[in-house]
């Protein structure tokens, strides 16, 4: 069933099937936070039907990564206590497939142990396979679309509310850019990151990329693009677009991700991230 529906999306955006990882992206990294592999263990899932992999539309995000000094591997089986144990960092980016109640009960009890959880998922199709894992940590993806007027790369900037001042977000960053995703809420004990705030719409479509007719809504300060939360002795981030931390090339040969001239803060942006994750010396 998963498949059937990340068909139609597929289907339903050409643009979309034919995004592919811009293999000249720049990736390096001027100060690694460890020496290259002398950092932790950084595993991107590829089990469940993930439309972003470490050898796919996310290999810029795992060599960036791997020029950080983390140890970047590929996952390709369920999540249990024993293979979570070998990672630091585990990555979920817009997994087609829902992940099964044991799972997400490995994946929760390992966060909790000092395990750190990457959770990203993108419009609708994909916010749905990850909404369980979000939820056992209070999180939820809704099953939808936002956009801003004009649609295009939207801008989350310090200037504009939209990106919050946080622990990746120090002087320096001031404004990154995504491409088009859907709407993540966070429990009151996480940290806003990346706020829609007013002025944007969310559809609900019941396929994807087909809007006439469907319901929709204004968005409010409670639609999240990104959050940040500490449980237990691990920690988790959660974001609701993907693009934005890659760097990929549509039909056209259109940037989209880190690669895109405006996003020049996206990769420190990133950055910031996986060391907050990985706990950087």
């Amino acid at each position: 069933m998963r498949w059937l529906i990340l068909s139609l999306a597929l289907i339903a955006s050409p643009a979309l099937a034919q995004q592919v990882a811009d293999d000249k992206a720049d990736v390096s990294v001027a100060a690694p936070a460890w020496a290259r592999d002398a950092g932790p263990v950084l595993t991107i899932d590829a089990a469940h039907d993930n439309f972003h992999t470490i050898d796919g539309r996310y290999a810029p995000f795992a060599a960036l990564a791997r020029n950080n000094g983390f140890r970047v591997v590929g996952n390709d089986t369920p999540f249990t206590a024993d293979s979570l144990a070998r990672t630091r960092v585990l990555v979920v980016a817009n997994a087609a497939e829902d992940l099964a109640p044991a799972e997400i009960a490995a994946v929760r009890a390992w966060v909790e142990d000092g395990g750190s959880l990457l959770l990203i998922a993108d419009h609708m199709p994909f916010s749905h396979a990850a909404d369980g894992l979000a939820r056992a940590f209070g999180f939820s993806f809704e099953s939808s679309f936002a956009f801003t007027e004009p649609r295009g790369p939207e801008l989350f900037s310090k200037t504009n509310g939209r990106l919050t001042d946080s622990p990746i977000t120090p002087s320096g960053i001031d404004s990154v850019y995504a491409f088009t995703g859907t709407v993540l809420h966070a429990p009151s004990t996480a940290m806003p990151v990346m706020r829609l705030g007013t002025g944007w719409t969310i559809f609900y479509p019941k396929e994807p990329w087909k809007f006439d007719g469907v319901p929709s809504r204004p968005s409010d300060d409670k639609d999240l693009r990104g959050a940040i939360m500490a449980t237990g002795k691990g920690r988790v981030a959660m974001f609701s677009e993907a693009a934005m931390f890659s760097a990929q090339r549509a039909a056209s040969g259109a940037p989209a991700g880190f690669n895109a001239p405006q996003a020049s803060q996206n990769k420190p942006f990133l950055l910031n991230i996986l060391n907050w994750l990985g706990r950087a010396p």
